[in-house]
């Protein structure tokens, strides 16, 4: 099984990158973890955050929809889950047979409806809106918890 992790844009600031760099350094001796950053895109000087959404969303869509397997897309509307709930979401996940489970992390402005249409699971990592770079940092954090609860190691306590 591998996770592979779409992020759109890069994590910039170094402290995040490097925390990021350490929970995916542990992932992997669990998982093989993937993870492509895509190119962020800039919007027009006029152009509204819906109207920039639309224009990159089949451009974000064709990176979602390449890889096989599990499609899971962090967002606002998703189901939230504790750390534990989470954990067992992943294990279900794990067991379903397929190739891989991909996550897809957005960008600043977020991403076209289609994106939401295309996912099998939908998943917030909390009712409040964050910088994109501390979701990847939640994302990856809790990825690595919900290993440490599956193997009943004492991370999570």
């Amino acid at each position: 099984m591998r996770l592979q992790l779409l992020l759109v844009g890069k994590t910039k600031n170094a402290t995040y990158h490097q925390e990021i760099a350490e929970y995916r350094k542990r992932l992997n001796r669990y998982l093989v973890c993937d993870v492509k950053e895509i190119k962020e895109e800039k919007p027009g000087r006029r152009e509204t955050p819906d109207a920039f959404c639309r224009r990159q969303g089949p451009r974000l869509l064709e990176e979602f929809n390449k890889p096989a397997g599990l499609k899971l897309l962090l967002d606002e509307r998703g189901r939230a889950m504790g750390s534990r709930d989470f954990a067992i979401f992943m294990q279900k996940a794990l067991q379903s047979g397929h190739q891989s489970l991909v996550f897809f992390c957005g960008g600043p402005f977020g991403y076209d409806p289609s994106l939401r249409e295309a996912a099998d699971h939908l998943i917030s990592l909390s009712p409040m809106t964050f910088p994109h770079e501390v979701a990847r940092l939640l994302l990856f954090e809790q990825l690595y918890r919900s290993m440490t609860i599956i193997h009943k190691e004492p991370y999570h306590y």
